[in-house]
């Protein structure tokens, strides 16, 4: 019996894993070809809002299955960055990112927007956008 559930538990674990993948994207106009984690978090924090090139940044949220694994990867946690842009936006500070529903909504968003990112499982990821990060 205890080997039945180990194995379950190995099982379900590493789907967990795999299920958890998570691409940054952004759109092809970004200057930038790679960003850390840490980076990454400051831009969802609506901390850093301008490129390297001085283009603006904007944010979309991704309110699909791939949210735990982005904030987990990145450090924060879904209701501490909600709460981060609702306090940045109540100080006129920022406007807190708008949200779509599916990778396939999310990539064309990002995709027709200049200076967008957001995330989405990393098997979902088209050629319209380039990947920034990958979170495993």
């Amino acid at each position: 019996m205890k080997n039945i559930l180990l194995i379950i538990v190995c099982v379900l674990g590493l789907s967990v894993i795999g299920y958890s993948q998570v691409s940054v994207i952004a759109n092809k106009s970004v200057g930038e070809s790679s960003l850390s984690a840490s980076k990454v978090s400051a831009i969802f924090s609506l901390d850093q809002t301008k490129w390297g090139n001085g283009g603006k940044i904007v944010v979309i949220d991704n309110s699909s299955e791939a949210k735990s694994g982005f904030y987990s990867g990145i450090g924060k946690d879904a209701l501490s960055m909600k709460k981060e842009w609702m306090k940045k936006q109540l100080t006129g500070e920022a406007k807190a990112p708008e949200s779509h529903g599916s990778d396939a909504e999310i990539i064309a968003k990002v995709a027709a927007t200049p200076g967008a990112i957001s995330f989405v499982k990393s098997s979902s990821v088209a050629a319209s956008v380039k990947v920034l990060l990958d979170l495993k």
